[in-house]
């Protein structure tokens, strides 16, 4: 019975430990959630100011087609300014 109340008193203590491991990723993931999105205002703000300058460069004329493509919906998996995995 002593062996019984000793294994569910460890199993308990690991469960506790778990549950802590848990709470800490999930608090990790909204931390990175809420700075992803922050990143993402400061890019699109930072485009919108480099398209109001009218630079003309190779670099703007690619990000100007490929938001444009983005905003119509035919945007590839893959563009030279993305991390997309090709499909094989």
């Amino acid at each position: 019975m002593q062996n019984e109340l000793d294994v569910l008193r460890a199993e308990n203590v690991l469960l506790k430990e778990l549950a802590a491991l848990s709470e800490q990723r999930y608090q990790e993931m909204k931390r990175l959630k809420k700075e992803n999105e922050e990143l993402k205002k400061q890019l699109e703000q930072m485009t919108k100011q480099l398209f109001a300058q009218g630079t003309d460069s190779w670099f703007m004329h690619n990000i100007k087609r490929q938001q444009t493509l983005k905003h119509d919906g035919q945007l590839p998996l893959s563009t030279p300014f993305s991390f997309a995995e090709k499909k094989k």
